[in-house]
This record gives structure tokens, sequence and C-alpha cells, in this order.
């Protein structure tokens, strides 16, 4: 996929603890502010944020990430992970999972421009 531009979405699947349901909700949006301005300071991450509770019994709530740099949506993990959502604990990760948007475009393109393979 060389030459062309990949955008990566990380689902993060969260159970947030009694602990954050005790905050009150400025809080809560205090603290919910904190990972914005990290996410801002990472670059091209965008962040989605969905409540999943009334639906899923799993996980209370998915974080998703998108991204055309995997190492700025690292690094905006690892200063998430020094905040207060992890250190006292508000929330436990209960999956990430990455995916490519229309990843098999981006592979026929691609291909379509290395040209025919000899015996095609």
């Amino acid at each position: 996929m060389r030459g062309s531009i990949v955008t990566y979405v990380v689902m993060n699947m969260l159970q947030f603890q009694p602990a954050w349901l005790r905050l009150e909700r400025g809080e809560r949006a205090r603290v919910w502010e904190t990972v914005r301005i990290l996410a801002a300071r990472a670059g091209e991450v965008r962040l989605r944020w969905f409540d999943t509770e009334a639906f899923c019994a799993d996980y209370s709530d998915i974080l998703f990430v998108e991204t055309e740099d995997l190492s700025g949506y690292y690094m905006f993990w690892e200063a998430v992970r020094d905040t207060e959502l992890f250190s006292v604990p508000y929330v436990e990760v209960k999956q990430i999972v990455i995916g490519v948007e229309d990843g098999f475009a981006a592979y026929d393109r691609a291909v379509a421009a290395q040209g025919p393979v000899a015996g095609e």
C-alpha cells in the first residue's frame, strides 16, 4: 500500500468501574477533556465515543480512534495510561481491535499499480 494513505480504526472496548460512576458529571467531563487534549497533541488522532452498557454486558463503552499514524495512536494511548483513568482506576480495557478502512480497496490499487505478474 505504498504511496497511499491508510486509515486505521482502533476499537477500544472499555469497562468503566464503580469509582467512575461515583464521580460527579462535571468531574467526568474534566477527565474526558484531558483525553481529548492528549488526542490533539498526538496529531492525526480522532476520537469517537460510544456508550454500549444498555446493549452489551461485556463492556460499557467503545472508544473509536481513527488515525493514519499508528505511532501517533501509540503515543496517545501511552499518555492516556498516565492519567487517572488508569491510575485510580476508572476504566479497564476489555479488548482492542484494529482495522484498516477500505483495506481491500487500497490493496487492489497497490496490486494494480504494480502491473501483472509474469505468467498471468
